[in-house]
């Protein structure tokens, strides 16, 4: 079993200043496939709540395949029923996301606007992030809408990124926040979802297990990590998990938990232990070779400005 600790100790978190939240698509659409409006009015006014306590937030979202299939089908003249999402073709999964991103946006721009926000979209893919320039560029551009007050909303190229196109898909948004959380320096991922975060089992078929409230080791995890998983979801805890390996070595703190807890984004900042937290590996903890790899992407970096 991973090195975890008991569920009663605050967490050092009160200090994140700079925070990615990632939405997750069961925790947007009720896992109906349609866009849950009071879930996405909730967590927007909590995004709003840490930024006027001086908290810089990054969403990175689901629900663009969802906003595109109930556009579609409340269309009058709707045709024969979509295919259920496990039965999606990649071209259908572009073409929905094509027609439901620019409806997610508008949610957004409506529940933040309605409390004074800005938000900007920024659609990446995997080419945004690993060319040097254009990872720049990103950042920059990230950084710019930051330091003016606006909240950028993130999400992948749906349109152009597809398992078909090699080095252009991302693949989930798991990932795409661990990716964004890394080149913006963030002190805290959060990933929620439906789920309440890591369990030292599959809930679906062991309902004696337990959720692990802190891991500590992820080489040593044994959990069995395999579900649950939403059909509408494109990732699920193996990619969380992937997730979290890699934004703890790079110094970020990473917590899944239930997006449905109430204040869920204000509780975590203030150590409440829900969920589960993957503690960042500090300077201190890391090995010779992850101290190597830092020193060239400092360089690397460096080079770049």
């Amino acid at each position: 079993m991973a090195d975890t600790n008991g569920a009663g100790t605050l967490r050092p978190l009160a200090g994140a200043r700079r925070v990615v939240v990632k939405l997750g698509t069961a925790l947007l659409t009720g896992a109906v496939d349609q866009l849950d409006l009071p879930t996405m009015q909730d967590l927007v006014g909590q995004v709003v709540a840490l930024r006027e306590r001086g908290v810089e937030v990054v969403v990175v979202t689901s629900g663009a395949v969802a906003a595109g299939r109930q556009a579609l089908e409340e269309r009058d003249s709707a045709p024969d029923a979509l295919p259920a999402p496990r039965e999606r073709t990649p071209l259908l999964r572009q073409v929905l996301a094509a027609v439901g991103q620019s409806r997610l946006m508008h949610v957004y721009e409506q529940l933040f606007g309605a409390r004074g926000v800005i938000v900007a979209q920024a659609l990446l893919t995997r080419g945004d992030v690993d060319d040097e320039i254009r990872r720049k560029n990103t950042q920059n551009t990230l950084e710019e809408l930051l330091k003016l007050g606006v909240v950028p909303v993130v999400n992948e190229n749906d349109v152009v990124a597809n398992d078909e196109l090699e080095g252009v898909i991302i693949g989930d948004n798991d990932t795409l926040s661990g990716m964004v959380a890394r080149m913006l320096s963030a002190d805290l991922l959060i990933i929620l979802g439906e789920v309440a975060g890591l369990y030292s089992a599959d809930p679906n078929v062991h309902p004696d297990v337990e959720l692990i409230p802190e891991v500590l080791d992820l080489e040593a995890l044994a959990a069995d990590v395999s579900g649950p998983l939403s059909p509408t979801a494109r990732g699920g805890m193996v990619t969380k998990i992937q997730a979290a390996r890699e934004i703890t070595a790079a110094g970020i703190d990473v917590i899944i938990a239930d997006g449905h807890q109430p204040d869920v984004l204000a509780r975590l900042l203030a150590g409440e232990p829900l969920g589960t937290w993957f503690s960042a590996q500090r300077a201190e903890e890391a090995t010779p070779f992850d101290q190597a790899q830092d020193r060239l992407r400092q360089a690397q970096g460096e080079r770049l400005v």
